[in-house]
């Protein structure tokens, strides 16, 4: 008899709650006396409900967007999988492109009752349990299933079907479909894409027309972009392991036209946090399971319902990708242009009413206050395929952040002080008020005084020792992250043992704010440093804000 051949994944996951610890690393251990290689099936889509969701709480039906061509079947988003069964060890690692094609089945249906075979059961060498074993590791996680690894259906809140492959495995779009999405993230679901399908039949009703929206997480390469026509069959991306995944999968998942944000999760931080659980808790025991009910259809049954294996003819676009595709370099963060170089003490009030006592750190260069302030909709220079595309065109939409005369967001520019003042003091909807400034370099005539007199009478903001302000000096990030939590009242743990990067010493004063920041995702977590002295652009403003807003539910 064979026995275990064990594979240890480590996931990082960020959790949102003092009760939890910073650092979730997790190994699984499975040991399968049949010989079934799990191949670290555990795919976890962890912390999708947080920085995605997070990350994610982009509604995609707020713009308008070219129509597809209409309904005519599905095909599966992926064409061939591992034949994991008969793969060496060194195999399982390969890439798609370096994989033979013996390394490869057709694939297969989606089998609920064919996942709940026990393992025990299964002989080796045996080609039908071997058929068995492959859609095990496959489909690892089932559609309202946990991550207990028993392939049982309904008993989580896992929305979607993890589909376990190889890195760089061609994904392609499910059905005819317009892309209302094209995130490129490090968190959460990494690069994703979700395509808007019109009038399509339900999965119960073939004759039904309703809206469908199919996601596609965790990707290596994105080769579509917002607005994108697609047709069925249309390679759209490569697999891969952003975002926070550990194991080249596809995390598949289909909605319906009542999930409020795409792709949707069940749950909130917020929501686990009142309930006392973690997240692994609430995917394991189905917390919030009728909120997936209600927004989500089971993304492979609903494909081999509507199974049509003849794709229509292929017609040349240029931003979809009629063949396999190399990976596409995706850039994280715009490149700004000028370096921050001038050293001054920074003040910042506190929460707790302590003043924060002035520390050297570098702040940067003057910019350009916005001559209009209230400039909404969609920018010229941030288009579908932005880093932060989502986080700007969310927030300008909810009234957050606005552009300028030229209907530009300038994301590469940095942000000075008041800009980033105003940004949280909209985003918490308070009163603004207008008022006498106690600064000797603000004029009360500025668009800006009635947000720094209300940032400084709600004691988010203080001035400098000299009596003065510097309202466009540059806010860096040590800067910003203190204000953004102080003014969002998030609650954030003092105490800093360990550095949280190799710039940020356990005793600098900023050292708790970037901790936290790096701990519920604002911060990549896969950087050793971050230059808290650096200027902060208003794209990277706009993306920090976004994530938090949506972590705590204002």
């Amino acid at each position: 008899m064979l026995s275990l051949l064990i594979f240890y994944l480590q996931a990082d996951i960020i959790i949102y709650s003092k009760k939890i610890k910073t650092n979730m690393l997790k190994t699984t251990q499975w040991k399968l006396k049949t010989g079934l290689f799990v191949f670290g099936t555990l795919l976890i889509s962890l912390a999708v409900a947080v920085t995605d969701m997070n990350t994610m709480l982009y509604k995609a039906n707020i713009l308008s967007y070219p129509e597809h061509e209409p309904f005519n079947g599905t095909v599966y988003p992926v064409k061939k999988y591992p034949n994991w069964s008969k793969l060496s060890a060194e195999e399982r690692d390969l890439p798609y492109s370096s994989l033979s094609e013996s390394g490869f089945v057709d694939v297969f249906p989606y089998d609920p009752d064919q996942l709940l075979i026990s393992a025990d059961t299964l002989k080796w060498n045996d080609p039908n349990d071997d058929i068995v074993r492959n859609a095990k590791i496959t489909y690892s996680v089932p559609y309202l299933g946990s991550y207990k690894l028993d392939g049982k259906e309904g008993t989580g809140s896992h929305p979607a079907v993890d589909i376990k492959i190889v890195e760089g495995t061609p994904v392609f779009a499910i059905a005819n479909g317009t892309v209302v999405k094209a995130s490129t993230q490090t968190t959460g679901f990494g690069n994703h894409i979700v395509l808007q399908h019109n009038n399509f039949p339900t999965l119960d009703d073939p004759n039904a027309k309703t809206i469908i929206y199919s996601s596609y997480s965790h990707l290596s390469g994105v080769l579509v972009s917002v607005g994108d026509v697609v047709r069925k069959g249309d390679q759209i991306g490569l697999s891969g392991t952003t975002g926070t995944s550990t194991t080249p999968h596809l995390h598949f998942q289909i909605d319906n036209d009542q999930a409020p944000w795409h792709p949707f999760w069940p749950f909130t931080w917020k929501e686990l946090n009142e309930a006392g659980i973690d997240f692994y808790t609430g995917v394991d025991t189905g917390f919030m399971q009728e909120n997936a009910r209600a927004t989500t259809i089971s993304p492979l049954k609903y494909v081999q319902e509507y199974l049509n294996a003849e794709t229509t003819p292929v017609i040349e676009v240029e931003t979809v990708a009629d063949t396999e595709t190399p990976p596409v370099n995706i850039e994280e963060t715009p490149v700004a242009t000028e370096t921050p170089t001038i050293t001054e003490d920074v003040i910042v009030a506190s929460s707790d009413d302590n003043v924060i006592t002035p520390d050297t750190v570098a702040t940067g260069v003057e910019t350009d206050v916005p001559e209009n302030t209230e400039a909404s909709g969609g920018f010229s220079d941030v288009p579908g395929n932005h880093p932060y595309y989502e986080a700007i065109t969310y927030l300008s939409q909810e009234g957050i952040i606005s552009g300028y005369k030229d209907v530009t967001f300038k994301p590469d520019q940095f942000v000075n002080r008041v800009e980033a003042l105003k940004f949280i003091l909209e985003s918490i909807k308070v009163a603004i008020e207008k008022g006498t400034l106690p600064f000797t370099d603000v004029s009360e005539d500025e668009w800006y005084s009635k947000y720094l007199f209300t940032g400084y009478k709600m004691e988010i903001v203080d001035g400098n020792p000299d009596g003065t302000f510097r309202p466009n000096d540059t806010v860096n990030r040590a800067e910003f992250f203190k204000i953004l939590f102080n003014g969002l009242k998030v609650d954030v743990d003092p105490t800093v043992t360990t550095q949280p990067f190799e710039d940020v010493n356990v005793d600098d004063w900023f050292a708790p704010y970037i901790q936290y920041a790096k701990k519920i995702g604002l911060l990549d977590t896969g950087l050793s440093r971050i230059n808290p002295s650096a200027g902060m652009t208003r794209g990277e403003v706009a993306d920090a804000m976004y994530k938090l807003i949506n972590i705590v539910k204002l």
